[in-house]
């Protein structure tokens, strides 16, 4: 990767202007290389920028001792690690809990109830991979529910019609955040704040604190409520999503554009990348992935429910950064989300059926996020510091274009 930087970068220097295509190439590889840990391998020599080894007297990591290998082994792994020992404690609770727990509905429960706050949270990680935050994603979640309920029930629109109105207002409630955010030069968390104090009066104004129950198509709970294979329907569709978004962060030049803006928006912007683009249409995909998470929720509760939507911002949050901690540690990754997505959903269900106050669970989830976002800045850190720097070759000595 250093090697093609320097190609492009000579290629750059011939003209005084720089070409568009050169520019793009700048651009996508810049990204890359903030997207990706390039530190070698032990087993790989430390090379400069010219591609030369190092010379011999040149300090080297020192070998690794078994004990070290496992502690990086269970630091990597830690989350599902806690997952499986979570779910062996609640499955040996004892009584009616390990009872009630060790059943395959209950598991089609977890799953299904995960849903939808397992496709909110994967759709928060384009915007939080971009650095930025956005507070409104449960009341996006919760105004796209409704107005999908009053599309079949007020309007009387077909199935398809109503999912779509759904998805649209999602994203264009997110766009309007992106757009203000980098317009304004205002930080997001103000203003995805201020529009999610919106929506809560907006929705109560409409429904009157009402939910919408009639009208809603039979298809469609019948799709939130079913197994397929012996998995929720529902659950599939967090599947297909999780794949969608694992594919967009790791292998398109956009989900490298996005790390590249969140690890130096300055650098980014320097090397050609459209930033405030970029930005607004992280967080439009990310308010219409909560406008489906809101579809879903209508398929899964039968009804627009104007007070659950924000509730499921605390937990996107949390699982996001939590997610951080294992598999790409100190990075935002989509198998580690879904481990701390069934990691919050398997405790928090044990702890009910233990008999907990409800105010337990919400406190479990607060600690889980402030534990959570402080691991990953952490390990951030620590996994930049790692990085090693590059040397100069005598090539670039010479011209340091």
């Amino acid at each position: 990767m250093t090697r093609a930087m320097h190609r492009l970068r000579t290629r750059a220097s011939v003209d005084e202007v720089p070409s568009p295509r050169v520019a793009e190439d700048l651009a996508v590889v810049t990204a890359a290389d903030a997207a990706q840990d390039t530190t070698p391998t032990l087993a790989e020599p430390m090379r400069t920028s010219a591609g030369t080894p190092r010379a011999s007297g040149s300090p080297q990591r020192p070998p690794r001792t078994t004990g070290s290998i496992a502690f990086g082994i269970f630091r990597q792994y830690s989350l599902p690690i806690l997952l499986v020992v979570s779910i062996l404690i609640y499955s040996m609770w004892g009584g009616d809990v390990s009872r009630t727990f060790n059943t395959s509905a209950n598991w089609q429960n977890i799953a299904a109830s995960q849903a939808v706050s397992g496709v909110l949270t994967l759709g928060i990680l384009l915007t939080l991979v971009s650095g930025n935050f956005d507070l409104s994603i449960g009341n996006i979640c919760g105004l796209s529910s409704v107005m999908t309920a009053a599309a079949y029930s007020h309007w009387h629109l077909p199935l398809f019609a109503g999912i779509a109105i759904g998805i649209v207002i999602g994203a264009a409630v997110g766009g309007m955040n992106g757009f203000l955010s980098t317009q304004l030069h205002v930080d997001p968390f103000i203003i995805t704040l201020g529009t999610a104090s919106i929506i809560l009066g907006f929705v109560d104004w409409y429904t009157k604190g009402q939910s919408i129950i009639n009208g809603i198509p039979s298809s469609l709970v019948t799709f939130g409520r079913t197994n397929f294979l012996g998995v929720p329907e529902i659950a599939w569709v967090l599947g297909i999503v999780a794949l969608l978004i694992y594919y967009v962060l790791e292998h398109t030049p956009y989900g490298r554009a996005l790390h590249a803006i969140g690890s130096n928006r300055a650098a980014a912007a320097l090397v050609g990348i459209r930033v405030e683009r970029t930005i607004t249409s992280a967080f439009a995909l990310t308010g219409a992935f909560a406008g489906v998470a809101g579809v879903l929720l209508l398929a899964h509760t039968g009804s627009g429910n104007p007070t659950i939507g924000p509730t499921f911002t605390l937990a996107a949050l949390a699982s996001a950064f939590l997610g951080a901690v294992s598999f790409k540690v100190g990075r935002l990754n989509v198998p580690g989300t879904l481990v701390a997505i069934f990691f919050l959903g398997v405790n928090i269900t044990g702890l009910t059926y233990a008999g907990v106050q409800n105010w337990i669970t919400e406190v479990f989830t607060g600690m889980t996020l402030i534990l959570a976002v402080a691991l990953a800045a952490v390990l951030s850190k620590e996994r930049k510091a790692k990085r090693p720097t590059a040397e100069p070759s005598a090539e670039q000595t010479r011209n340091p274009a």
